[in-house]
């Protein structure tokens, strides 16, 4: 009964799921369908891309290295890497552990290019040793973990320099050939080119657009059916050596530090130990991830020789697929008799009034959780602690009241404990103050969960010139288009960005983006053409860090403006210096590397396009919101594009090549 339920949960969260057990050597199978599931696709034949449950191939791959002698966990990276190098002498003190348990303080998680609509190009793969060579740390090797992308793409080129064979070919090779799983590859052995009977087709279900392809196979790049990955998963059973020892096996599973507030990372796994399990005295190990469009998770109770494999297409979360497998994994534990009761909420007891020494924890913090960070202040009054989101449009406070234990709770507005347990404590550390966050989150039908994690940092004045904060007030004035991605470029649903000062954070800036949903990073401003990542919070609410740089920029369409540079690689336009698209335009030309970005002129409101285009291009239409209206990777793109008010037109495509309009 159970198992039914939550795979019906799970259907209504997203368009399609597939479901696997492995337990022992027996294997269940389930799919959870919506009614626009193709129901005559087999279900052994959905593959789908499982996001950063990637990570594990790659650990895996890096691991089995180490079993043969050939790689030192705690050698450093140049060893297998000679040309690796980042703008700091400490990039020589990074180990190949610390690139699998997030500890290496590279800052950066994805390049520019790394999901490409239903193409496949080595562009991140062959650059990614110069696109780390440019950046600066986060923190010291080893210091803290922070989740980190980059470091499993370095674990990828790790792979191939010492194993003399492409990753693709190791995957296919070491590890799918071994366990018989046969639709598991990367993009380059799954899709790119003619490859006849081994091409596969990508599960979709109805979605409507072309899918893309995750460049970074080492981080997010692996791709395989539910039943495939289930496999791969029983690989870490207890005595089951066919793909690693049990010794490196342990070692994936110890925690990076035992220290019980730090995220409990293993090698490649996002956790080695969770409460609800741990209280039962059974081991699980999880490991979850996301791509556009398709979500994973993989949960794996090595000694009782259980793996839980769920993957999701559609508008899903890998937080509900883990929600999900949790659920299947009690199923199959309590079958061995080995009941798992959910988690009870905390029940703090409150106390009514703040002690005075408390005021010295007022001011502003960097806070955020999974790379999302906002600017908030922090105030007290006798009996409440006020936590005030700045520079966004939320006017009200959050309320929290203090507890016997020291944490305070946040409660509603009539002073009561919110479902969602969300208790928070200042600790000192190192000359700083940081917010630490144990959070009891409820899900409805789907169970609870319970972390404890990093998630603010107070911050430092930062004084700055007249001119440097009028600099950045002007910037914040406008938005920025990107411009230097690809065509194939998923990014190009969502190439916004805007920077937002405030008189109530000066010497700081916010810069925000839509990928789906709002991301903010703050920084702080250094020069009027620089503003730097400055926090050092010791979790996953750090990843993910950039610098910016503004630049004076020539563009092809000899219009000379700045161009906003981001460190991971991004490039951005200032919609002001865009021309207008107007009924004289009739053909434009296109240029690699470079969007031809135009605003909608008035002579155009309302009216309609027809547009004639060479096979690598694309066309992309906003809204005055800034929302994608219309845009070719559409499947079945009508030829007709109906042009909004005050909205934006972007060209994409390769240098030599046109695209012709037609009124």
């Amino acid at each position: 009964m159970m198992k039914k339920k939550m795979i019906a949960a799970v259907s209504a969260l997203c368009m399609a799921g597939t479901v696997y057990a492995s337990v022992g050597n027996a294997v269940y199978a389930e799919s959870a369908q919506s009614e626009f599931t193709d129901e005559t696709t087999a279900l052994q034949e959905r593959i789908y891309c499982i996001a950063s449950v990637s990570k594990m191939y790659s650990t895996l791959a890096v691991m089995q290295l180490v079993d043969e002698g050939k790689v030192e966990l705690d050698a450093p990276v140049t060893k297998y890497l000679p040309d690796f190098k980042m703008n700091d002498e400490r990039y020589k003190d990074i180990t190949v552990r610390m690139l699998m348990n997030h500890t290496s303080g590279i800052p950066l998680g994805l390049p520019t290019n790394h999901y490409l609509y239903e193409d496949v190009d080595s562009f991140v793969h062959d650059n990614t040793l110069d696109i780390v060579s440019g950046l600066r740390f986060k923190a010291d090797p080893g210091e803290y973990a922070c989740y980190d992308n980059m470091g499993f793409s370095l674990m990828e080129h790790i792979v191939e320099n010492v194993s003399g064979m492409s990753f693709t070919d190791y995957v296919r090779k070491n590890i799918a050939a071994k366990i018989g799983a046969d639709h598991t590859g990367t993009a380059w052995s799954l899709y790119a080119g003619d490859l006849g009977d081994t091409q596969v087709s990508l599960y979709r279900g109805s979605l409507p657009i072309e899918y893309p392809y995750e460049m970074t196979a080492g981080s997010g790049g692996i791709y395989a059916t539910a039943s495939d990955v289930a496999n791969f998963g029983s690989a870490f059973f207890t005595g089951n050596d066919i793909l690693l020892s049990d010794d490196a096996k342990t070692q994936m599973s110890t925690r990076w530090n035992d220290d019980k507030k730090y995220e409990s990372y293993g090698l490649g796994w996002d956790f080695v130990e969770q409460v609800k399990y741990e209280k039962e005295n059974i081991k699980v190990m999880g490991k979850g991830g996301d791509v556009p469009y398709m979500t994973s998770s993989l949960l794996v109770a090595p000694d009782e020789q259980i793996s839980i494999a769920v993957l999701t297409a559609g508008n899903g979360s890998s937080q509900y697929a883990g929600l999900m497998a949790s659920a299947l994994m009690d199923v199959a534990l309590a079958e061995q008799g080995k009941a798992v009761s959910d988690l009870t909420p905390p029940e703090p007891e409150i106390t009514d009034t703040i002690p005075d020494h408390y005021q010295k924890y007022e001011g502003l913090y960097c806070c955020g959780t999974f790379g999302i960070a906002e600017i908030c202040r922090i105030t007290f009054d006798d009996t409440i602690m006020y936590k005030e989101d700045l520079g966004t449009d939320n006017a009200s406070p959050e309320r929290f009241k203090i507890t016997e234990g020291g944490g305070f709770v946040k409660v509603n507005d009539s002073g009561k404990m919110t479902s969602d347990r969300e208790i928070v404590y200042f600790e000192e550390k190192d000359g700083k103050i940081f917010i630490r966050t144990e959070l009891f989150a409820v899900y409805p039908g789907l169970g609870n969960k319970a972390d404890s994690t990093y998630t603010g940092e107070k911050m430092e004045e930062n004084p700055v010139s007249p001119s440097v904060q009028q600099s950045w007030d002007e910037l914040s004035q406008t938005v920025f288009v990107t411009y230097n991605e690809k065509w194939t470029s998923q990014n190009y649903e969502t190439p916004f960005y805007q920077l937002v000062t405030d008189e109530a954070f000066p010497g700081y800036i916010l810069a925000k983006s839509n990928r789906g949903v709002t991301v903010t990073r703050a920084e702080k401003m250094t020069d009027e053409e620089h503003a730097d990542f400055f926090t050092s919070i010791p979790s996953t609410a750090n990843r993910d860090l950039y610098d910016i740089e503004i630049t004076q920029q020539t563009y092809a369409d000899k219009t000379s403006a700045i161009s906003l540079n981001l460190s991971d690689g991004t490039r951005c336009r200032s919609v002001d210096s865009l021309p207008e698209f107007t009924t004289d335009t009739t053909e434009i030309s296109l240029h690699s590397g470079e969007a031809v970005w135009y605003r909608i002129g008035s002579d155009m409101d309302g009216k309609s396009i027809a547009v004639e285009r060479p096979d690598n291009s694309a066309v992309f239409v906003y809204n005055k919101f800034r929302e994608l209206l219309y845009s070719t990777h559409i499947r079945d793109a009508v030829n007709t594009i109906d042009l909004p008010a005050d909205g934006y037109i972007a060209f994409v495509g390769e240098t030599g090549s046109s695209v012709k309009i037609f009124k």
